[in-house]
């Protein structure tokens, strides 16, 4: 089995592992492609409207209107910028602790001169929902438009100790690290990056390290892209929505590029619909926990499910406790490997659907024909 898997890892790096680009999809000169549409896919137009309207601007179409080096005050940059009309905030190399929640406004970007020389520390603590205190965020966008966050790293650095993971995907499996609460410290319910009710805003080539739970929570939110991150392990990942990428009553959601690893689920449910996935390099299962409204897209991605992983590839949630998923979730050309199965729904040119009722398989391999142009995303790419 390790043979197989790192093979399989060594594969994906050399086939489809790719550097940061601003002229990736996602991105102010992607276009909707006419002569890949299919009319026997009419979803296929709505799928091409995922992520922010016109594209994630090019770094040089957004002008650099304050610049702050530590030990600056994030907050206060932000409300100065804020009252300058926005532009980008961008942060010389260094780190800059966060204590607080910072809220960013309308038009305002965040962006580090390099995601590898420039980390938000959040040292903060928070509480799980149930305990019915206010939800703890580290970067709150809320009730916004043309928020961006760009080239920078955000790390979580509250607790003394690391999360409990391991740290290879064939590593064996134990119950503690997904089925057991984080006792250590009950306080670091702290989601990374919490977009609210909010609208064509960006998280575009983050670092997301070590969050207290969600790493990424999407809510109640239109036209969003998540692309080019690198999302790596959560404290709290226990049952009972803890640590996840959480795309939830959200709707034309892009993800794309992301490296997700050592979180619980990437989930999009709870009324959620045309959200894209693709070209993502998941270690982590791809799940349609509850509730969602149908018509998502999980294309060309590569999923891994690790030894101590406790899910399949691609999964539906728990029966006794969650909603069906929705119509027409479809999957297509994705590459995968789950520890014991192998393969799973990942033949090529197969279209598969996600089951719309618990009982049965998971996922229903179709005869569904290819879409014409050989992609139900049509989406291009200028030159």
């Amino acid at each position: 089995m390790k043979k197989q898997l790192t093979f399989m890892l060594l594969f994906w790096i050399a086939v489809s592992g790719n550097a940061f680009s601003q002229t990736s999809i996602g991105g102010d000169n992607a276009y909707y492609a006419e002569e890949l549409y299919d009319p026997a896919y009419p979803m296929m137009k709505e799928w091409a409207k995922a992520g922010v309207e016109g594209g994630i601007p090019s770094r040089d179409k957004q002008s650099v209107r304050l610049r702050i080096q530590p030990p600056a005050d994030l907050i206060s940059a932000v409300k100065k910028l804020q009252k300058e009309g926005g532009g980008v905030l961008l942060l010389d190399s260094g780190t800059y602790d966060l204590k607080q929640t910072l809220r960013i406004p309308s038009d305002v970007t965040i962006r580090g001169v390099h995601k590898d020389q420039v980390e938000i520390r959040v040292d903060m603590h928070g509480y799980h929902f149930k305990t019915k205190k206010p939800l703890t965020a580290a970067l709150s966008l809320d009730g916004v438009e043309r928020v961006g966050i760009e080239d920078l790293t955000i790390r979580y650095v509250t607790p003394p100790f690391e999360p409990v993971d391991k740290q290879h995907v064939y590593d064996a499996w134990e119950r503690k690290i997904f089925h057991e609460r984080e006792m250590r410290d009950t306080t670091l319910f702290v989601e990374m990056i919490w977009i609210n009710n909010s609208k064509n805003c960006w998280v575009d080539n983050c670092n997301i390290l070590w969050s207290g739970s969600d790493a990424i929570r999407i809510n109640l939110s239109e036209h969003i892209t998540c692309r080019h991150n690198y999302i790596d392990r959560t404290y709290n990942k226990c049952d009972g929505g803890m640590g996840y990428y959480n795309i939830m009553r959200s709707k034309y959601i892009l993800s794309c590029y992301e490296k997700v690893r050592r979180i619980r689920h990437y989930a999009i449910h709870i009324n959620s619909a045309y959200c894209v996935a693709i070209h993502n390099d998941f270690e982590v299962d791809v799940n349609f926990h509850s509730g969602d409204d149908g018509y998502n897209l999980i294309e060309d991605n590569r999923v891994i499910i690790p030894v101590w992983h406790s899910w399949h590839c691609f999964q539906l949630g728990d029966p006794s406790q969650h909603k069906s998923a929705g119509a027409w979730n479809i999957l297509f050309n994705n590459q995968t490997y789950h520890k014991l199965n192998g393969p799973e729904f990942s033949d090529h040119n197969v279209v598969y659907k996600m089951s719309e009722k618990f009982g049965g398989p998971s996922v229903i391999k179709t005869e569904l024909p290819v879409p014409q142009g050989g992609t139900f995303y049509p989406v291009k790419v200028k030159n």
